[in-house]
């Protein structure tokens, strides 16, 4: 379990297994395409033996390179891009025929780079700008259903929810009505349609996760891990991870300890 401070695009060539991003968990068999946020946390449990190229950059890569109005159309196709990512009944990638022009594009940019190892590289740059080209017109139904001011929203609302992940008074649902704008009502039926799952479910599965993560990786304490999560008490932090898990934080910690995760 990681995250960064940059882009990652992540193709699958072949195998099996589970990614989890962000709490949510996809499948994937074969070729795959998963699109991450600087913001967002992932790990993969592999089923199968499974072969990866990771493409990592940032706003800057873009914004360098191209003047200001062609590099915000490169974003706003980024942030479609993500909130495709999320529906889980919506694969980035729509075909097979898609997903085998994906792999010959990933594969040339991959040898590019071991050829030159330069990130100036003029030809992964439009290697680059072809497959996210090829990816955005692969989704027309999508994009045609969903203004650039929704795109705009949504990406907003989740990184809002990530920024402010360990303040209960910020993840209410009145907040966060009143911050974007909509009514509670519509907020939660807006954010399902376009995320693909309820607002307090992607809340409770992302602080989870940062809790497991926690459990694993760091040295801190249970009661620790609660305050830094913006629990109110280690009682409620304890019911929250058992409703979550079916254990409570300590007999996960014990799990881990034992297998020797």
């Amino acid at each position: 379990m990681h995250n960064h401070n940059h882009f990652e695009i992540i193709f699958i060539h072949r195998g099996k297994g589970l990614h989890s991003v962000s709490g949510i968990e996809y499948e994937y068999a074969g070729k795959s395409l998963f699109l991450l946020a600087p913001c967002d946390f992932h790990h993969f449990t592999i089923e199968e033996e499974t072969e990866f190229s990771f493409l990592k950059f940032t706003n800057v890569y873009f914004t360098s390179k191209e003047n200001k109005e062609t590099a915000r159309h490169w974003n706003d196709d980024i942030d479609q891009l993500l909130i495709r990512a999320r529906q889980q009944h919506l694969p980035v990638l729509g075909s097979d025929r898609e997903a085998e022009k994906a792999d010959q594009l990933v594969r040339l940019i991959v040898q590019e780079w071991e050829e030159t190892k330069s990130e100036a590289n003029e030809t992964i740059f439009h290697l680059i700008r072809a497959l996210l080209s090829m990816l955005r017109q692969g989704i027309p139904a999508f994009t045609a259903g969903t203004s650039q001011k929704h795109s705009e929203k949504i990406s907003a609302v989740i990184s809002y929810l990530h920024q402010h992940i360990c303040s209960a008074r910020h993840l209410q649902l009145p907040h966060l009505a009143q911050t974007f704008g909509y009514s509670k009502h519509y907020l939660g039926i807006f954010f399902k349609e376009q995320a693909g799952v309820t607002l307090r479910d992607y809340i409770n599965r992302y602080k989870t996760h940062l809790a497991e993560n926690r459990l694993q990786y760091s040295a801190l304490s249970v009661k620790e891990i609660s305050n830094e999560l913006g629990f109110t008490d280690l009682s409620h932090f304890n019911k929250f991870f058992k409703s979550q898990k079916g254990i409570s934080p300590s007999a996960f910690r014990r799990g881990l300890l034992t297998t020797g995760r």
